[in-house]
């Protein structure tokens, strides 16, 4: 009995060339999986101690990203002088690995910082994190040891977000903030204005829905 000929190349995957280079480029391909937040600290940068290096760091990975306009702005995101000159100001917590030394940019994994302050009464709270962590349910761990050292010196956080970042809307809604109004055309996105959405958590909320999921738990 003679076998039909294969209509479609046998490789190493049973994927035609075509499939492949598309399932390697695939959006879906790129996005983050869960992952264990245990290894990950909270470290508070402080410019006397750690100095700048740091700083660089953090500015060439967010840059490389091109996510630089987004965070901080032109006129900061576009110069690091500029950028490092602004960020020793800020009250700076960096999430990083343990084991590489963080002081030199290894195992940087996130950041907070906050640029307005009124302490103790509220602090305006920007947040990133590099691509391999940005899972939503890992996202979600990584904020608790962030909003846990900013609420043992202030009472209110808040923070204002691009109506068109869906996915940063999500997730600040899973940390539990809540939004409270929109600043029409605030905001950027690309070269798109758009209306910036005000978000607010209070640590007394924050504190009661952590004590009803240790119940829960």
């Amino acid at each position: 009995m003679s076998t039909l000929p294969r209509l479609t190349p046998v490789h190493h995957n049973g994927l035609k060339p075509t499939v492949r280079a598309s399932l390697a480029t695939h959006a879906y391909r790129q996005r983050a999986r869960p992952r264990d937040v245990s290894s990950v600290q909270a470290q508070a940068y402080h410019y006397q101690e750690h100095g700048t290096d740091v700083l660089l760091y953090w500015y060439a990975q967010v840059r490389q990203l091109g996510e630089h306009l987004a965070l901080w702005g032109e006129h900061l995101g576009m110069s690091p002088s500029r950028f490092v000159a602004e960020a020793v100001t800020w009250d700076i917590l960096f999430l990083v690995e343990e084991g590489p030394a963080w002081q030199g940019g290894e195992g940087l994994v996130g950041c907070a910082y906050g640029d307005d302050a009124t302490p103790p009464q509220r602090q305006r709270l920007h947040f990133w994190v590099a691509p391999p962590w940005r899972h939503p349910a890992t996202t979600a761990a990584l904020a608790q040891p962030v909003l846990a050292a900013f609420f043992t010196r202030y009472a209110v956080l808040w923070g204002i977000t691009p109506s068109s970042r869906g996915s940063a809307l999500r997730a600040i809604r899973r940390w539990g903030f809540q939004e409270v109004g929109r600043l029409p055309g605030s905001e950027t996105d690309g070269d798109t204005v758009v209306d910036g959405v005000v978000s607010v958590l209070t640590r007394d909320a924050w504190v009661e829905a952590r004590t009803q999921g240790a119940d829960r738990g």
